[in-house]
């Protein structure tokens, strides 16, 4: 199987407006298991149980909206995770997926993100 970010962002969004219930956890837990590999780089662990565990840690949903807007943005998953991967003098050598672990840095990425889309390459 392989899912682009944009879609498995979008079919979470959508099983997670369904509620909280205990088979809408069920349905999210298989999306993600069918997905994972797929989305997620080398290192996320074998057993669903710790991936589970880590969900909170890695900010899956965070990434996978960045990875989703760099993807349009580039027109290609390959150039996106580059970009996200290089470090960028604009964030003072950091590469911009270490800043996704927290709102304020998503936010960065985000607008450095549009500002790409708007031809600001300062």
């Amino acid at each position: 199987m392989s899912a682009k970010p944009s879609e498995v962002y979008e079919t979470l969004k959508d099983l997670r407006r369904q509620g909280d219930g205990p088979e809408i956890q069920s349905r999210i837990g298989h999306q993600l298991r069918g997905m994972h590999d797929d989305i997620v780089q080398p290192g996320i662990p074998d057993s669903f149980a710790e991936l589970a565990r880590k969900l909170d840690e890695a900010n899956l949903i965070r990434t996978l909206e960045i990875k989703s807007v760099a993807h349009r943005i580039f027109g290609d998953a390959q150039k996106a995770e580059s970009w996200l991967q290089r470090p960028n003098a604009s964030l003072s050598g950091q590469k911009p997926a270490d800043l996704l672990s927290d709102e304020l840095g998503t936010a960065v990425v985000r607008e450095m993100l549009e500002q790409i889309d708007h031809g600001i390459f300062a």
